[in-house]
C-alpha cells in the first residue's frame, strides 16, 4: 500500500529467476523419485537376501505327523521345539523374537506391544535407531514360525544408503540451481536480444526489422514481430500522408474563405456583385468543409450500429437516380437484368451507390452514358462508365484515403469517396471489384453475400 501511495510499482521477478526455479524443482523431484525407487528396490532386496540367510541357517526341519496337528496345542509343539536343540541354540538362546502360530515365545528386546502388527513377511520394522528383520518358517507341516531378529548389517547398510542419498540430493540441489541458473539464462538470451533490438527501434528508424533466429520457435516470434512492425510503419506512414492531406484540402477552403472575408471588408459594403461572389463563395467553401467533416466523421467512426432489413436492389436504384436527377439529365442510362433482394442496411447501401453514382458522372466527360447491370443469380450490381478511366498504377490505390487519380486536384472532391464505400461495403460484407481501362471507362461491381 505504502508502495501505491508513494506512487512506485512492485517490482516485477526476473523471467531467468523463475525459469531457475522451475528448472531446479523440476531436476529435484526427477531425482528425488529417483532415489526412492531405488532404496525400495535396495531394502527389499536385501531383506530378501537376508531373510534367505537367516532361513538357511536355522535349519528347522519338519517333523513327521504324529497324533495329527490339529490335536496339538501350542504347549506340545513347544516342547517338541525344544527337544531340537540346535533350533533352541539358534533361536531361544540366541537373543532372536520367537513367535509360534501368533503366540509370543519370546521378546527379549520388548518390542511386541499390544497394537505391533507383522503385515507382511519378510518384514522390516525399525525401533531405536536398530533395523529388526522378521522371517517366517513353516514348521510340523501346518504351524507357522516367525523370527525377529536386530540386523547391525541391515541397519549400517540403510543408514549408509541415507548418508548418500541426503549428500546427493543437497549437493544435487546447489549444482541443479547453478546448471538450471545457465540453461534458463542460455533458453531466454534470444528474447532479451530480441527485446534489446526492439528498444532502439523509434520513429527515426522504423524501417528496422529484428534479424533471423536460430531455433525455429523465435524465429516465428521475430517473424510475428517483423511483420507488426511492417503494419506499424505502415499505419504510421498513411498517418502521415491523412495528416498532409487533411492539411491540404482544409487548407485550400480556409484560404478561399478568408480572402473573401477580406474582400467584403474592404469593398463588399459599397459593391453588390463583389457581396454577392463572396457570399457565393463563402457558401460553397463552407459547404465543402462541412461535407469533408462529415466524411472524415464517417470513417473515424469504428462501431457501426447496422440494423439490416430485406432492401430491394432496383428501389434503392431509383432513390439514387432520383437524387441525380439534375445532373444525369445529360446522361444516357441503361438499366439491365433483373431486381433483386439483399438482407442489408438500406442507409449504407444508398451511400455506397452514391458515391459510385457520382465518381460515373463526376469523370464522364465526352461520353455521357451510364449502364446498370442486376445479376440476381449472383447476387451482382454493376455501375459502369465511359469515362476517363484509371491506369492499372492507380488502380490499387482508389481505395485509400485522400488518393486521386487526378494529382494536380483538378477535379473537385475530396478522395474520400471510395475510402467510405469500402469501409461500409466491408460492415455489410460485400465485396467490390473494380475494372477500369483508360479512355475508356470504369466499371465498379457490388458482390452481395
Amino acid at each position: 500500500m505504502l508502495a501505491t501511495l508513494s506512487g512506485r510499482k512492485k517490482p516485477k521477478p526476473s523471467a531467468v529467476f523463475k525459469q531457475t526455479i522451475v528448472f531446479t524443482m523440476v531436476t529435484m523431484a526427477i531425482v528425488f523419485a529417483m532415489i526412492i525407487i531405488i532404496r525400495i528396490f535396495f531394502v527389499q532386496f536385501t531383506i530378501r537376501t537376508y531373510s534367505d540367510l537367516y532361513a538357511s541357517e536355522l535349519n528347522i526341519a519338519d517333523t513327521k505327523k504324529g497324533k495329527g496337528p490339529e490335536t496339538q496345542d501350542t504347549l506340545n509343539l513347544l516342547y517338541q521345539i525344544m527337544q531340537d536343540s540346535n533350533v533352541i541354540r539358534r533361536s531361544l538362546i540366541s537373543n532372536k523374537i520367537v513367535i509360534l502360530d501368533g503366540v509370543l515365545i519370546s521378546d527379549p528386546y520388548g518390542l511386541i506391544k499390544e497394537k505391533f502388527r507383522i503385515p507382511y513377511l519378510p518384514y522390516l520394522y525399525e525401533y531405536q535407531g536398530l533395523y529388526y528383520l522378521f522371517i517366517g518358517v513353516p514348521i510340523f507341516e501346518t504351524s507357522f514360525l516367525i523370527i525377529g531378529n536386530p540386523s547391525l548389517e541391515i541397519t549400517a547398510l540403510l543408514k549408509s544408503f541415507n548418508k548418500i542419498t541426503t549428500f546427493i540430493l543437497i549437493s544435487g540441489f546447489f549444482l541443479s540451481l547453478i546448471v538450471s541458473y545457465f540453461l534458463a539464462k542460455n533458453t531466454l538470451k534470444p528474447v532479451l536480444k530480441i527485446s534489446d533490438q526492439i528498444s532502439k527501434i523509434d520513429i527515426d528508424n522504423i524501417n528496422q526489422r529484428i534479424p533471423e533466429q536460430k531455433s525455429k520457435e523465435f524465429d516465428i516470434f521475430a517473424n510475428k514481430l517483423n511483420s507488426m512492425l511492417n503494419r506499424i510503419q505502415q499505419a504510421f506512414e498513411l498517418q502521415n500522408q491523412f495528416v498532409s492531406d487533411v492539411s491540404h484540402e482544409l487548407r485550400t477552403p480556409l484560404t478561399s474563405i478568408n480572402g473573401y472575408v477580406k474582400m467584403l471588408k474592404r469593398w463588399g459594403k459599397s459593391d453588390p456583385k463583389v457581396m454577392e461572389e463572396s457570399l457565393e463563395s463563402i457558401e460553397s467553401s463552407s459547404e465543402y468543409l462541412r461535407d469533408l467533416v462529415e466524411k472524415l466523421l464517417l470513417l473515424t467512426k469504428t462501431d457501426y450500429q447496422i440494423e439490416k432489413e430485406v432492401v430491394s436492389v432496383s428501389q434503392v436504384i431509383d432513390d439514387i437516380l432520383d437524387f441525380f436527377k439534375l445532373p444525369l439529365q445529360e446522361f444516357t442510362v441503361q438499366i439491365k437484368g433483373e431486381d433483386f433482394k439483399v438482407n442489408t442496411s438500406k442507409e449504407y447501401l444508398s451511400i455506397i451507390l452514391k458515391v459510385l453514382m457520382e465518381n460515373a458522372i463526376k469523370y464522364s466527360t465526352d461520353n455521357k452514358k451510364i449502364d446498370i447491370e442486376f445479376n440476381p443469380f449472383q447476387k451482382k450490381l454493376s455501375i459502369k462508365d465511359y469515362g476517363i478511366g484509371i491506369d492499372k498504377e492507380n488502380l490499387k490505390n482508389i481505395f485509400e484515403r485522400f488518393y486521386k487519380v487526378d494529382s494536380s486536384r483538378s477535379q473537385k472532391g475530396h478522395g474520400l469517396g471510395l475510402s467510405i464505400a469500402k469501409k461500409l461495403a466491408d460492415a455489410l460484407n460485400i465485396k467490390i471489384t473494380v475494372e477500369s481501362e483508360i479512355n475508356k471507362g470504369t466499371k465498379f461491381t457490388l458482390h452481395f453475400q
